[in-house]
């Protein structure tokens, strides 16, 4: 059900695509490649990095990811440097403006 609300949420931006809902993990990093994703949003049990999710920012120092806590409230922004932000209280307008954000401060650090 969250996935199904957070792929709503950002089909609704003008400006951002889903290209990509997959049902578990197991294809994460083909996937990724295939798609040339930016962003990965996923569920966490906690805070912390899935392993998985370790080799996926290695393999694509580029992409994030972005964890939603398993009730929805809480997001963690995961980048290779490594990265680990808080996002505190979650509501769909966070996190678009959190997507946004991150790629934008990518971009600038391209020019």
């Amino acid at each position: 059900m969250l996935c199904d609300i957070l792929a709503d949420v950002l089909s609704a931006e003008p400006d951002m695509e889903v290209v990509g809902v997959l049902s578990s993990r197991g294809k994460l990093r083909a996937t990724v490649a295939e798609t040339r994703a930016d962003v990965v949003v996923l569920a966490l049990q906690d805070s912390r990095l899935p392993e998985d999710c370790g080799r996926l920012l290695r393999a694509h120092p580029r992409i994030r990811v972005l964890g939603v806590t398993s009730e929805g409230r809480r997001g963690f922004l995961f980048g290779l440097r490594p990265l680990k932000a808080s996002l505190g209280e979650l509501s769909p307008q966070r996190l678009v403006n959190t997507i946004r954000t991150t790629d934008r401060m990518q971009a600038k650090q391209l020019q």
